[in-house]
């Protein structure tokens, strides 16, 4: 009972999720200065040391993150309702916000940001030229030996944090990390705003400020998810001040930070087809087609520079993910070939592929004939096509990439369904950090975790809702 009442007690949620922060913090930074200054001295590979199998410095990153995790999922479950300003959120994110500043990111994807920043700065086109062909202060850290796979927006804010590299590459992590909070801070700002006439507005944009998986993979490991995050916003808001224009606008801007907004303008150009907008179809197919020819006679002149942000390197690649699952299972089968597994996950991919087709395909035409027809409806489909391809149909799987069904998540009104399958598919993803690309016991573990409860809340919350 007394146990019970201690966690019922929103101070102390406080003080535990604020210790268990710094502990991740104190951890993650130590060992990252430790990793950045080993490499400078020509030691292990960024990725393997020292997170590679058991480690005391592994438990507590875990263990701390496990445990700001279920206190924070405690805190949204007992808060009701919030009462007060956007400046007072921000009082209460802001311990939360400094601390994953500070954090030193695990992920080294970020000097792969610095790197394309600083071949940028030198005028050396990285959708051309792939990232060995270039040596600078960043290059020990590198290990995706290929062309960009971001887009040319990404490379703005790149090249912004790059331009601190010559004092020291460490300044340039931190800059950016700089503009990932900024970014996070105003996109919680946006939701807050869009969310004007919603009863749970203050608590949905606290629950977006503060939340564990955010912090870590859009902060403290600075991915650029959070400008895409940003992007996303602005188009839902778009689209229920029925902007569509701009709407289509911030698709494209979304598509030069990351490919994934693609998949969202035929969802916009259909409903435009269905209201018979005209010449909002029209506007919206000429600013493509001026987008295009843009980045075609600067960035992207050719078929190949274009192909580059389909990230090729991992087209073979599978990790946390069903692919990945299967693979994993087959391996410990001594009698099933390389060859025999390879054409299971290739015959697997191709299967999922064409399902996500299928689904996407049938959305379009739902949302053809569907009789009331509303922005809501049109939000929600981009939020169901955008979970079921990550879902289902992404064999390497990343645990930032389902960051971006939050925005999502927080705005579309009246669906709490895929609230609760996206809150859960990103908590999930991100329980166990580091591995789930390797064969063995935990990444297995990692892969289960990641998909499956997510997949249950998927299929159990559809079928309740078709009764």
């Amino acid at each position: 009972m007394m146990l019970n009442n201690y966690w019922k007690n929103p101070k102390i949620l406080y003080a535990v999720a604020l210790t268990a922060s710094l502990i991740f913090c104190i951890a993650m930074t130590s060992m990252g200065i430790t990793k950045f200054y080993s490499v400078l001295q020509g030691g292990e590979n960024y990725n393997d040391f020292p997170t590679s199998g058991f480690s005391v410095i592994r438990l507590l990153i875990n263990g701390s993150y496990l445990i700001a995790t279920v206190t924070y999922i405690i805190w949204f479950i007992q808060k009701k309702h919030i009462s007060c300003s956007f400046l007072d959120i921000c009082k209460y994110a802001m311990p939360f916000l400094a601390i994953a500043l500070i954090t030193y990111p695990q992920s080294n994807d970020i000097y792969m940001y610095l790197h394309y920043g600083v071949m940028t700065l030198n005028k050396i086109n990285p959708y051309l030229n792939t990232s060995d062909s270039f040596v600078s202060a960043i290059s020990p850290f590198i290990h995706w030996l290929q062309t960009s796979t971001y887009g040319p927006v990404s490379l703005l804010f790149f090249s912004v944090s790059a331009l601190a590299v010559p004092i020291s590459p460490l300044l340039g992590v931190y800059i950016f990390k700089l503009i990932c909070v900024l970014v996070h801070t105003l996109n919680a700002y946006l939701i807050w705003r869009l969310l004007t006439n919603s009863p749970n507005r203050n608590l949905i944009t606290m629950a977006y400020l503060i939340n564990p998986m955010l912090l870590n993979e859009q902060i403290a490991n600075a991915h650029l998810d959070v400008l895409l995050a940003n992007t996303l916003i602005v188009l839902i808001g778009c689209i229920y001040y029925q902007r569509y224009v701009f709407a289509v606008l911030a698709i494209w801007v979304g598509f030069l930070v990351k490919t994934l907004p693609i998949i969202w303008l035929p969802l916009v150009l259909a409903v435009l087809c269905k209201q018979r907008r005209w010449k909002d179809l029209a506007a919206s197919v000429l600013l493509s087609l001026l987008v295009i020819a843009a980045m075609t006679n600067t960035f992207l002149p050719t078929v190949s520079a274009w192909k580059s942000l389909l990230n090729p390197g991992v087209s073979e690649a599978t990790a946390r993910s069903f692919h990945h699952l299967i693979k994993v299972c087959l391996s410990f089968f001594p009698n099933v070939t390389f060859e025999t597994s390879t054409s299971v996950i290739s015959f697997f991919k191709q299967l999922t592929y064409l399902s996500w087709a299928v689904f996407y395909t049938w959305t379009l035409i739902k949302s053809s004939f569907r009789q009331n027809d509303s922005e809501i409806n049109l939000v929600s489909d981009i939020g169901w096509t955008t979970l079921t391809l990550f879902l289902f149909a992404t064999p390497w799987l990343m645990p930032w990439y389902p960051s971006i069904l939050l925005p999502i998540a927080a705005l579309s009104i009246n669906s709490p369904n895929f609230l609760l399958t996206s809150l859960t598919f990103c908590l999930s993803s991100s329980m166990i950090l580091g591995g789930g690309a390797g064969k063995q016991l935990i990444s297995l573990v990692t892969g289960f975790i990641t998909v499956v409860p997510a997949t249950v809340l998927l299929i159990f919350g559809r079928k309740k809702a078709l009764f």
